[in-house]
């Protein structure tokens, strides 16, 4: 199958699947510059996925978790906490932003190694917003760090080896259950 197809069948982005074939995730062939998918490697791949969700929807996320660091030296230290935002749209209908996830990251943070490479981390992820939107938006269509539509999109455009796009948007969308449980 093709790219397009293997985006719908494993509901990311065309971009995934291409890094995906890339980094040998599922077994593709690239021929005349075009990638051929195997399904049933795909299809594992769809049900890691689903497993690493279900395990992760099992687990609250904390909203109201700190972190703290000295993120320059001399300087007092940072807490930071995430923020949540709720607005409505004419156009989007619910949008929820969430900064500050830091926190909810601590544990990959806290998994960094090299001190430097643990505040640049920080610094990054700090600086990092998720939106869930209720509504498909197409401008995000392909965009490599949006999922579904544009449903879930963060400003976060990868760098930190440890943590990748794909981390934060598993991220967006246990924080969209969490949420919208109710709402």
């Amino acid at each position: 199958m093709n790219t397009t197809t293997a985006a719908l069948q494993a509901h990311v982005t065309t971009d995934t699947i291409r890094a995906w074939c890339r980094r040998g995730v599922i077994t593709a062939t690239k021929t005349a510059g075009r990638w051929t998918i195997n399904a049933t490697s795909l299809a594992r791949r769809i049900a890691i996925g689903a497993m690493r969700a279900r395990k992760q929807a099992s687990m609250a996320l904390d909203l109201t978790a700190t972190y703290t660091a000295v993120l320059i030296p001399g300087e007092a230290p940072t807490t930071i906490t995430p923020t949540i935002k709720r607005r409505q749209t004419p156009h989007a209908g619910n949008i929820i932003k969430v900064a500050g996830i830091v926190p909810l990251l601590a544990d990959q943070i806290d998994s960094i190694p090299d001190h430097g490479d643990r505040l640049h981390a920080i610094t990054v992820l700090n600086a990092a917003t998720i939106v869930i939107a209720e509504a498909h938006d197409t401008d995000w269509d392909d965009a490599p760090n949006a999922r579904h539509g544009g449903q879930l999109r963060t400003t976060y455009q990868g760098g930190i080896p440890q943590i990748t796009v794909d981390d934060i948007l598993d991220l967006a969308d246990q924080l969209r259950t969490q949420l919208t449980k109710g709402a």
